[in-house]
């Protein structure tokens, strides 16, 4: 099960290699991360790859969405 901690400061997306700062993190017990970011005034949801970087997924699972309840609108 997926638990907030505090977020990291940055990673690196899959694909375009480049940096993004998240606004929160999750992790499970299992040793999966989870980073919510933005993006052109959006919420993305991004699970971390075997190769470190990570990839946007199209599934909103529970434990994201009591986080996406809390956070602001994104503008």
């Amino acid at each position: 099960m997926y638990k907030q901690v505090q977020t990291d400061s940055k990673i690196i997306l899959n694909g375009s290699k480049s940096f993004v700062s998240p606004i929160a993190t999750l992790k499970d017990e299992y040793g999966g991360i989870c980073q919510i970011i933005k993006d052109d005034h959006c919420y993305v949801i991004c699970l971390k790859g075997e190769n470190n970087y990570y990839s946007p997924t199209s599934y909103i699972f529970k434990e994201v969405f009591e986080v996406l309840k809390y956070l602001p609108i994104p503008t």
